[in-house]
């Protein structure tokens, strides 16, 4: 998954890769305000392709602009032609899609709110990545870095800079042994894992922990709504770690990675084989494929 494709959508063009290199001068690298998102798209009939959520996908890319104050010019029906643009341009059907909106070269400084904004979709090959990651079940641990405060960082935007807190946190938990870090907020409160949202199960009832600090995650939202259609209760609140903890289950969800059980938080066990989980599991990947009729609307076919 690290190579993206040969071509990329570039400022309104579809390009080579190498057609879009950025010089050391580049605003964004040296202030850490790239935007981004990352998008699921699937096969779809015999040789077409669906991108799932691709509308909420691009309403928060465009809400991350405004928060960090970078002047997303390109509309939302412009930027999903473009992702559909370059997964055709590549043949690929099953791809994770990035789209990127950052500062031009040569703007030292914080930068006037109204600096040149360059967007980017960049494709890349995933048709054998699900079996990889998707059949991991991650050992957590609870990690000694908190996720910065909402009071101090626009914690809803999803930008580059907020990444290196992820980025210590999750060296930390490698150092000691497990697959990756769940973070605190500044209050002491569930935030969410490095680059993934966290739930719980308890009984028939899931969790979601409610932080100003997490990004709020379009595959969470998603199970959380397929679990309230199939008669779950979902409750969504500010949650401990002990809350978690006493949980049945755990499981983290992403973009990339889906739905995925937790096999343990530091020495807490916890059963990866729940029936609801399991439900859950195969529910949201149905949802992925386009298999259920009821959330169609999910899925926007190329």
């Amino acid at each position: 998954m690290n190579e993206p494709a040969k071509f990329l959508w570039w400022q309104g063009e579809i390009v080579p890769a190498g057609a879009a290199a950025l010089t050391l001068a580049n605003h964004s690298l040296h202030y850490g305000l790239c935007v981004f998102e990352g998008i699921s798209a699937f096969p779809a009939g015999d040789s077409s392709h669906h991108v799932f959520r691709l509308t909420e996908h691009l309403a928060r890319f465009a809400e991350s602009c405004r928060l960090v104050g970078v002047g997303l010019d390109r509309s939302p029906a412009e930027l999903a032609a473009a992702c559909h643009r370059v997964l055709s341009a590549n043949g690929l059907r099953r791809a994770y899609l990035r789209p990127v909106a950052l500062l031009g070269d040569g703007v030292l400084g914080l930068a006037a709110p109204g600096s040149a904004v360059e967007v980017a979709v960049l494709a890349f090959d995933v048709a054998g990545f699900d079996g990889v990651i998707r059949e991991q079940r991650p050992r957590l641990t609870l990690s000694p870095v908190a996720r910065p405060s909402a009071r101090a960082f626009p914690t809803k935007a999803k930008v580059s800079a907020a990444y290196l807190n992820s980025r210590i946190a999750w060296l930390d938990a490698q150092r000691r042994g497990f697959d990756d870090a769940l973070l605190l907020d500044d209050e002491g409160l569930v935030a969410e894992c490095t680059v993934q949202n966290v739930l719980g199960v308890r009984g028939r009832t899931v969790l979601v922990p409610d932080s100003a600090a997490a990004l709020d995650g379009i595959t969470v939202a998603s199970v959380a709504e397929l679990a309230a259609g199939l008669g779950y209760r979902v409750s969504r609140a500010a949650l401990t770690a002990g809350d978690l903890l006493g949980c049945d289950a755990v499981c983290v969800a992403s973009t990339a990675g889906g739905l995925r059980p937790v096999r343990c938080i530091d020495d807490t066990a916890f059963d990866p084989d729940n029936e609801v989980v399991a439900e859950l599991v195969s529910t949201y990947r149905r949802a992925e494929l386009g298999l259920l009729p009821a959330y169609a609307h999910w899925t926007e076919t190329g």
